[in-house]
């Protein structure tokens, strides 16, 4: 009995202590993808048309973000994501894009409704572009816990 106990209380610990590296893997090596921002200004973001005037992500930008990490551009099938989305003034520069790997929760759709969100609060006067642009940059996933799925957020899960 005491062993089963043992046992349990482990494996509790264990998996709490493997949430964080989960959400991790969901997030960029800060020193390769710091997040590289556009000098758009919070009017211009919140213009319906602001991505689509953003130009597509250059092959140059591509290949030496993709090397940063190790990948071969050629043999890559994977997302390229911009850490700071285009959506909230993020750019193409290879500091703001990263090979995204989706796990669990934390899918590159969960990313967009976050970036989605964050946008829909800034426009609204309630964030600065820059403190969105930050929880993009700090730790998306922990930004999509709090604004997005949890039970007291705007819109969140009830």
């Amino acid at each position: 009995m005491i062993g089963r106990r043992v046992f349990v209380y482990g494996c509790i610990a264990a998996a709490s202590l493997a949430a964080p590296a989960i959400a991790s893997a969901q997030l960029p090596n800060s020193y390769k993808t710091p997040g590289a921002v556009s000098k758009a200004k919070m009017d211009q973001v919140c213009k319906g048309d602001y991505t689509a005037s953003v130009k597509p992500v250059a092959g140059w930008q591509r290949s030496e973000a993709l090397e940063r990490y190790g990948v071969r551009p050629d043999g890559f099938s994977g997302e390229l994501d911009h850490l700071v989305p285009v959506s909230l003034g993020g750019s193409n520069d290879p500091d703001n894009l990263w090979p995204f790997h989706a796990n669990g929760t934390f899918t590159l759709a969960a990313k967009q409704d976050l970036a989605a969100k964050l946008r829909d609060i800034v426009c609204a006067g309630k964030m600065s572009l820059k403190d969105a642009q930050d929880a993009f940059r700090k730790d998306w996933t922990k930004a999509y816990t709090q604004h997005v799925t949890a039970v007291n957020a705007p819109g969140g899960q009830n």
